[in-house]
C-alpha cells in the first residue's frame, strides 16, 4: 500500500503471502495478487487512520484516510493439494507490523474466504485474504515510501 500525507506524492503499502502447505501430496500456493492496501494520504497524524478490505473485496476507511489507489483483497491459487477435500487456511502472525521510511502500520483482522474452502478434483482451489490496516495516531509520522512486510500462508487438510 501506498501512504501520503496530504501534501506529499504517496506511500506504497503491501502485504506478501508465504506459503507453508501442510500435507501427504506436494502442493503450491501461489500468490495470484498480494494483499495491498492501496495508495492512501493520511489526513491528520494525530489520529488513528484506518483501512479495511472486506470479504468480497471491496474496502471501507475512515474519514482519517483519503484512498488515492484502491486497496486489493490477495488472491492465492492452492495446487496440489487432495482432491475434493476440505481444508483450512492460517495466517501466521495475527497482527503484523508493516515498516517503511517512517511508522508503524498494523495489520491485524485477517479473513480467509470464502468461508468453505474445498479442493476440486485436481486438488485446486483459489481462496482470499482480507484484513484490516491502522496507524499509530498520537502524531507518529508517516513520510512517503513503500511500507511492507510478509506473512505466512498454512494450508492443512
Amino acid at each position: 500500500m501506498k501512504l501520503s500525507s496530504i501534501n506529499k506524492a504517496g506511500l506504497y503499502i503491501l502485504c506478501l503471502g508465504l506459503v507453508a502447505p501442510l500435507a501427504a501430496r506436494a502442493q503450491t500456493i501461489t500468490t495470484v495478487a498480494p494483499l495491498d492496501f492501496g495508495v492512501i494520504a493520511i489526513r491528520d497524524y494525530n489520529l488513528v487512520g484506518r483501512v479495511t478490505i472486506l470479504t468480497n473485496g471491496s474496502f471501507t476507511y475512515n474519514g482519517n484516510v483519503y484512498i488515492h489507489e484502491n486497496p486489493q483483497i490477495g488472491e492465492y491459487l492452492l495446487e496440489g493439494g487432495l482432491s475434493n477435500s476440505f481444508y483450512t487456511v492460517t495466517i501466521d502472525p495475527l497482527t503484523l507490523s508493516l515498516v517503511g521510511p517512517g511508522g508503524v502500520f498494523t495489520v491485524d483482522d485477517f479473513v480467509v474466504s470464502p468461508a468453505v474452502l474445498f479442493t476440486d478434483i485436481n486438488g485446486d482451489d483459489t481462496f482470499f485474504v482480507s484484513g484490516r490496516l491502522q496507524t499509530q495516531g498520537g502524531g507518529m509520522n508517516y513520510p512517503d515510501g513503500v511500507y511492507n512486510t510478509v506473512f505466512t500462508v498454512t494450508v492443512n487438510f
